[in-house]
């Protein structure tokens, strides 16, 4: 198990925390990007904790992440798997419930997330400063990766920046390229690898990389656009 963070890559995204705890156990993994989106600041952070940790020990590591990255200037979006039964009353819930508003994020999820033959639990959640950010939405999604539904939040304050007019490139690649990326390979000799009287292994890996890419790029050019038709929306 573990925990990661996913940016589009029009957004300036700044790492600012990786906190895995003994990695041989993995028994809290913690990790935070900083999204500067215009002139608003987000702070994400993902959490995983294994279900065998004590509360405690949890609770502990998580207020010292959050002190890292908390201030006034910031929004705070908290998620992740922290394998606690939400459906159910306990000291776990009690223990996050009570450390998380003194940073002003609450809970927003109250649908199932797992899913086990015929049980189910709410054991992923996201927080946020929903006082703040009234307008949002969540909903779960069945991504048929694993027996976890994806939870995804739309926060509709939040303006990305418009990159209609942007300028970049891309690769086409088809049956008939990739036809005719197989017949190059086919067809090259490959003297410049298998003639090689030193025997070094990386002179001839270094021989069949640039042949490879040669063919790669010759069958697959590059074009230069200009992209008119990626509309961001509010979300």
């Amino acid at each position: 198990m573990g925990v990661c963070v996913c940016s589009f890559r029009i957004i300036c995204t700044v790492l600012i925390l990786i906190w895995i705890d003994t990695p041989t156990k993995k028994d809290i993994e913690i990790c935070a990007v900083k999204l500067h989106i215009l002139s608003h600041t987000i702070i994400k952070i993902t959490v995983y904790r294994s279900p065998t940790v004590n509360i405690a020990y949890i609770i502990n590591n998580l207020k010292a992440a959050l002190n890292q990255v908390y201030n006034n200037t910031v929004d705070i979006i908290l998620c992740g798997d922290f394998n606690i039964n939400y459906f159910n009353d306990n000291q776990n819930k009690q223990a996050v419930n009570s450390l998380l508003p003194t940073y002003r994020i609450y809970s927003i999820i109250d649908l199932a997330t797992r899913f086990q033959n015929i049980s189910h639990t709410m054991v992923d959640k996201i927080y946020i400063y929903k006082f703040k950010n009234e307008n949002y939405s969540v909903y779960s999604l069945i991504n048929s990766l694993s027996y976890h539904n994806a939870q995804i939040l739309s926060l509709s304050t939040i303006i990305l920046p418009d990159y209609r007019n942007e300028i970049y490139a891309h690769m086409k690649i088809s049956k008939h390229s990739l036809n005719k990326f197989q017949t190059c390979l086919n067809y090259e000799a490959w003297e410049n690898v298998l003639s090689n009287n030193d025997n070094n292994t990386n002179t001839n890996f270094n021989n069949f990389l640039n042949t490879s890419l040669g063919k790669f790029y010759t069958s697959f050019p590059k074009k230069i656009e200009q992209n008119l038709c990626r509309i961001l929306k509010p979300g």
